[in-house]
């Protein structure tokens, strides 16, 4: 495997767990804001 292969499959990583944390995050925003519109509570 070679130098650039490896750094990329290392760096990927990180890259696809921030964009999973984005995603949850984004998820949830979009709930507590749609709680407060109704007036419900989250849990």
């Amino acid at each position: 495997m070679s130098t650039f292969a490896l750094t990329v499959y290392v760096l990927i990583w990180p890259v696809l767990s921030t964009l999973v944390l984005v995603t949850l995050c984004v998820a949830l925003i979009r709930d507590i804001r749609a709680a407060k519109k109704d007036g419900e509570s989250l849990v």
